[in-house]
């Protein structure tokens, strides 16, 4: 099957599961009044953002789960069910009763459906990275890359693009009500049609040529690799918080700066469509320039236009919103096309699934946190320079993580099928 064929299918089911994982923090503000209320919106809004971050812890142990069924039986199976699982669960999730109904048992099943979709989600984005890292010349990666995070951009856009059209044809309180529950039951019925298009994926020939010679995955090649592992945490600390706070925009926007939904939720369309047409161009150049290079750029930007960018949003003007939103999906571009490339590379065939989920999964959970020092620093402290400095330190954690970073000399990255001889390259 040809290298292009395989980035379109793995990156077609990689948004559409994206889109199930996200609408729960894009829709935050509904369904903390249906699932957790109370007379004060932010304690509201600390209960539906803690199950979000518990949703998140838990993916460590999902992507370990499912990481070594990936390295003992294969990349494709494990890749294909989890699209599966997360299309009923999604489904389920939109069909719960609310609060007012069922009570805490409801409140109960609604978190823990958010968690279980948290382990399975643990194995989705590590499992694209592994299998197209395995699959695409090493030369070409950072352009097939490129495209399959901007097909999970277009994942996420679609569920701002959904939310935002439901918010123009019914009214708020209707939202509330029943309209929050389509978002959740298009995303499973899209993700059963995702899972049917991902089973025609192939199984990797690192991984085939691996069961050939009989070589077993061992949880003890992971402690081997714990440098490398919180290498990897230093460079993904920093986009990964920045990815999981453009998820609460909805809310962040709309509580602390007074925009209306309507207006952000059309912002955020635009901006993953932005983000989506410049990451195979960012990726593309990375192929060129070299991954760090552009990791250390994009920190470096962020840490020097920071403060003025945040400053626009006191200015509650539509153009200011859209010049944030903007800049944010630009600064993400850049460091995505780039450092996704890297983590598949740090680990074995018999690891590189379960090496790239734990160090995947590790940060994403640090990265959850986000939302409730959003809210503690603007809903609590009212003070939001609080919140630019927690990203000028990340933004510098990423920087220094990135120039010791360094690829050991370890078995193959790539090879090609029609060649006999290894190929091993630094992509660096």
């Amino acid at each position: 099957m040809k290298q292009s064929k395989i980035t379109f299918l793995t990156s077609v089911g990689a948004g559409l599961e994206y889109y199930d994982f996200v609408i729960y923090s894009l829709m935050a503000g509904f369904i903390s009044q249906q699932f957790f209320p109370g007379h004060n919106h932010v304690a509201a809004l600390f209960a539906t953002f803690m199950v979000f971050a518990l949703g998140n812890i838990v993916r460590p142990l999902g992507g370990v789960i499912f990481g070594i069924l990936g390295d003992c039986f294969g990349r494709k199976n494990i890749f294909a069910n989890t699209l599966l699982w997360m299309a009923l669960i999604s489904l389920l999730m939109g069909l719960v009763p609310t609060f007012a109904t069922w009570g805490l048992i409801a409140t109960f099943i609604f978190g823990g459906l958010r968690i279980l979709q948290g382990l399975v989600f643990g194995a989705e984005f590590p499992g694209a990275l592994t299998l197209l890292s395995e699959h695409i010349d090493i030369k070409r990666q950072g352009v097939h890359f490129g495209f399959m995070i901007s097909a999970i951009g277009l994942g996420v856009s679609l569920g701002s693009l959904v939310i935002w059209s439901l918010t123009k044809i019914i009214t708020e309180p209707q939202m509330v009500a029943w309209g929050f529950r389509l978002p959740f039951i298009l995303g499973g019925g899209l993700a059963l049609v995702g899972f049917y298009i991902r089973k025609h994926v192939p199984e990797t020939p690192k991984f085939l040529a691996m069961k050939k010679a009989k070589e077993k995955p061992s949880l003890g090649l992971i402690k081997k690799h714990g440098w490398q592992i919180l290498n990897i945490i230093g460079i993904l600390l920093f986009p990964s918080s920045l990815v999981v706070f453009k998820l609460i925009f909805p809310v962040y926007l709309h509580d602390f700066y007074k925009f209306s939904m309507s207006d952000i939720y059309l912002a955020m369309t635009f901006g993953y469509i932005w983000s989506a047409i410049m990451l195979p161009i960012f990726g593309w150049l990375s192929d060129y320039t070299g991954k760090k290079f552009l990791i250390i750029t994009a920190s470096l930007i962020m840490i020097v236009f920071i403060f003025p960018v945040f400053a626009l949003l006191r200015t509650e003007s539509r153009w200011a919103l859209f010049v944030f939103i903007i800049f944010t999906q630009t600064v993400t571009a850049i460091m995505a096309a780039s450092y996704f490339t890297l983590l598949p590379q740090t680990f074995k065939t018999a690891i590189r699934f379960t090496g790239t989920a734990v160090s995947h999964n590790i940060t994403h959970t640090i990265a959850a946190l986000t939302p409730l020092a959003v809210t503690y620093f603007y809903g609590v402290l009212r003070n939001p320079d609080y919140l630019v400095w927690m990203f000028i330190l990340l933004a510098t954690l990423t920087i220094v993580s990135t120039i010791v970073f360094k690829i050991k000399s370890h078995d193959e990255v790539w090879q090609p099928s029609d060649k006999n001889t290894d190929y091993v390259e630094d992509m660096v």
